[in-house]
């Protein structure tokens, strides 16, 4: 049968009719089928609705996954049970079931650390159940895959050599673990890694090596149908298509669900409060605003302390957009938008450089890397950021091929947005395009004329920030971030380079200041990141892009992605600080493009049959692509899930729920004194405060200590007045401890 051809009996058990014994078999079988189904809905059922997936608070916890994808596999296999991919359905569900094992040994959570696994005595103690079953897998694939490691092993050998896939190896188990102080938890991490990953490739290549050629073929042609022919020339007009448009839709509608329903609108990163405490008065028409009476009542972390005016420290691109959602109320969904924006970008950018198939391939990835969807659905301003970027990109490229020098002027206004947001990613930006449009142009007088074109546009927007910062700071060169810093803390805390008076000594930073040593660790905890994060992929979301670039088949048309890795990582290097676990790598953020190039162009070097004469290894292309939509759909369904249960979900402890408590008690014009910690019993409150801390609604101040709150009292006496003690305090959530009283009673009770 020719493989290329469709096959209906693929996906079809026949005809009912036939011998006794036939019909006893279809029987049978459907009954199965009908009784997996059933048993999978109840177990889907369930973990949405038993309180055993539920934690304090009535919220999923990330437990609830593994009856998530026990209940979605069994109904998988159930559907399946009667065709010719009954064995690929039952190892679909072996390793959908594995992925979700495999995160309930992770230590993650919604504090702030790096990801580990848990210690061995732990997962004795609490996971024994999780640790059986990855060990009785590990067994089983091991059995089975044996029969097959000849064609494995002259597979790889005709696609890498010995010493590079030596290489590959030892940097994705090292990948595969943060760096931690230490020794035993590390070392075990990394060794509970590598076995991770090592059983999720082989349940993975059984899965895909378990369909039959002919159901192969009628995969083929449907993958054909909508992602294109497998070969092709770089697209000549670039364009967004349906399949663009779907995919936009489709992030747009995942983010804005996850900013809504997981992270319930509101800020739960320090640096989220400011963008909106900046987007607010800018949507108000204020680049600053006036400090309270008692400015120590309301004074945190990255907010003025003595200042006549207050003022966000970030550049003013990111908050500046972000208040047209302030505007209208709807904040939360600016991030969603622009996700849908950077999907259609990105799928230009990918066309004017690959096939149209390699773009959608990339689109696919995108549209499933919780990296991406978890940034998309936060008030952090990366995903503006991405799409300046790419909105530039894409003009520069344009611009080349078209030999229209004016098109740069555009692009280098977008470079200049980038600036605004974020001045070092505008840096690298401003670097990464200028060289392309040096090496790009034909002649020496295109290239002296499009980069003179591209430097006016970018200095047109960028300069913006001058006039800014001379209104806020009062010096048109000094930005209210070093400002800040430098009055509150000490010169050179945030400039990049080393010393030891970079830093401020986090807990997450591994050494006071900031020297080589420590720019190579924090590279390597960013690169654990990625390698979770990018992709959520049990078997190492970096081992497709690795083993592509160590095979040494990197051409010239990928240089780019390489060189914009480097440079993004090796600018990062000079700043003291990795960036957090908040949203995986973001310091990194711009890598997930060329990453994603990367991947695909694996993807599709993996998938090259040329020089395979066996049926099967010239199918392993169609094998691949299977391998990689199967482990998207895993990911959406188990990690996607889990970490948004896991962690974000009321992430650093941040929840919105004294607005419930405002609407329940009717706080109306009134002043509100949070008990417990400054973060992030007071920070979570002190989103809600009103433009210039005045006005008819609820004003949120800090119960700092007796003096502050006696001078509070003097100073909004006019005012009636709320205690809640803040979930640090009740060990729940806000709880009203008093009110409404008059500042008199309240002084009273206090004496008292």
């Amino acid at each position: 049968m020719n493989a290329e051809k469709l096959d209906l009996s693929s996906m079809d058990p026949g005809p009912v009719t036939g011998s006794g014994s036939v019909r006893v078999d279809r029987k049978l079988m459907r009954f199965m089928s009908a009784a997996l189904i059933l048993a999978g809905a109840l177990l889907l059922a369930s973990s949405l609705i038993s309180g055993e997936f539920r934690d304090g608070e009535g919220a999923l916890n990330g437990r609830f996954v593994l009856a998530l994808s026990g209940g979605i596999g069994l109904i998988f296999l159930g559907c399946l049970a009667g065709t010719s991919w009954r064995s690929f359905a039952a190892w679909f569900s072996v390793t959908l079931i594995e992925e979700s094992v495999a995160l309930q040994m992770i230590d993650a959570g919604r504090l702030i650390h790096f990801q580990h696994y848990r210690s061995f005595s732990d997962l004795l103690q609490f996971h024994a159940l999780e640790l059986a079953l990855v060990l009785i897998q590990t067994l089983v694939v091991g059995y089975c895959i044996g029969r097959h490691l000849r064609e494995i092993r002259s597979w790889v050998r005709a696609k890498i050599k010995t010493w590079q896939l030596a290489v590959a190896i030892t940097f994705l188990i090292f990948a595969g673990a943060a760096v931690t102080p230490e020794a035993g938890i590390y070392i075990f991490s990394l060794a509970m890694g590598a076995w991770i990953q090592i059983l999720s490739l082989g349940t993975l290549i059984l899965m895909v090596w378990s369909v039959p050629e002919s159901a192969l073929g009628w995969f083929s042609s449907r993958l054909t149908a909508v992602m294109g022919e497998s070969i092709g020339d770089v697209e000549k007009r670039p364009r967004v298509d349906r399949f663009a448009v779907i995919a936009a839709i489709w992030i747009v509608i995942l983010t804005s669900f996850l900013s809504y329903f997981v992270y319930q609108a509101h800020p739960h990163v320090p640096d989220e409060t400011q963008y909106l405490f900046q987007a607010r008065y800018m949507a108000a028409g204020q680049l600053t605003v006036k400090a309270p009476p008692v400015p120590e009542a309301f004074s945190m972390y990255m907010v003025p302390y003595h200042e006549g005016r207050w003022f966000g420290i970030f550049s003013p691109g990111w908050p500046a957009v972000l208040a047209v959602g302030a505007s209208v109320g709807a904040e939360w969904l600016v991030n969603p938008a622009l996700s849908g924006l950077c999907v259609l970008l990105s799928y230009i950018f990918f066309q004017q450089l690959y096939a149209r198939r390699t773009a959608r391939i990339a689109i696919v990835l995108l549209c499933c890397s919780p990296w991406f969807i978890f940034m998309g659905m936060s008030f952090m301003g990366h995903i503006f950021t991405l799409a300046a970027a790419l909105g530039a990109a894409v003009i520069v490229m344009r611009s080349l091929a078209s030999k229209s020098i004016w098109l740069c002027l555009v692009a280098g206004a977008l470079i200049g947005v980038v600036s605004l947001v974020r001045p070092l990613d505008g840096a690298i930006v401003a670097f990464l395009l200028g060289v392309t449009v040096l090496f790009g142009s034909r002649s020496w007088k295109q290239r002296i004329l499009t980069a003179a074109t591209l430097v006016i546009g970018t200095i047109s927007t960028a300069a913006l920030v001058l006039p800014y910062d001379r209104a806020v700071t009062g010096n048109a060169l000094v930005m209210p971030l070093d400002a800040y810093y430098t009055k509150y803390f000490w010169p050179k805390v945030m400039a990049l380079g080393f010393g030891p008076e970079r830093g401020m000594g986090w807990g997450l930073d591994a050494y006071p200041g900031h020297s080589p040593v420590e720019a190579v660790i924090n590279t390597a905890l960013n690169t654990s990141l990625l390698q979770t994060d990018l992709f959520g992929w049990g078997l190492g979301s970096l081992l497709i892009a690795t083993i592509f670039l160590v095979s040494g088949s990197i051409r010239k048309r990928d240089a780019w992605a390489c060189c914009s890795i480097a440079a993004i990582a090796g600018v990062y290097g000079l700043f003291w600080y990795h960036g957090g676990p908040d949203f995986g790598a973001r310091y990194w953020f711009l890598t997930i493009i060329p990453l994603i190039a990367l991947t695909v162009r694996g993807i599709e070097w993996l998938g090259d049959s040329d020089s395979h004469t066996n049926l099967k290894m010239r199918l392993v292309d169609t094998r691949l692509m299977l391998a990689v939509l199967s482990l998207c759909l895993i990911t959406l369904i188990c990690y996607i899930p889990w970490r948004a249960s896991d962690k974000y979900y009321h992430y650093l402890g941040m929840e919105p729920g004294i607005r419930r408590l405002s609407d329940e008690y009717h706080f109306g014009r009134s002043l509100v004194l949070v008990r417990g910690s400054e973060h992030p019993d007071y920070q979570s409150a002190w989103t809600f405060n009103p433009v210039n801390f005045e006005g008819d609604v609820p004003i949120y101040a800090f119960d700092r200590d007796p003096s502050v709150r006696s001078r509070l009292l003097q100073a909004y006496r006019d005012r009636k007045i709320w205690v809640v003690d803040g979930p640090s305090v009740t060990g729940d959530g806000y709880r009203v401890a008093a009110g409404p009283l008059t500042a008199g009673q309240l002084s009273t009770e206090t004496a008292e």
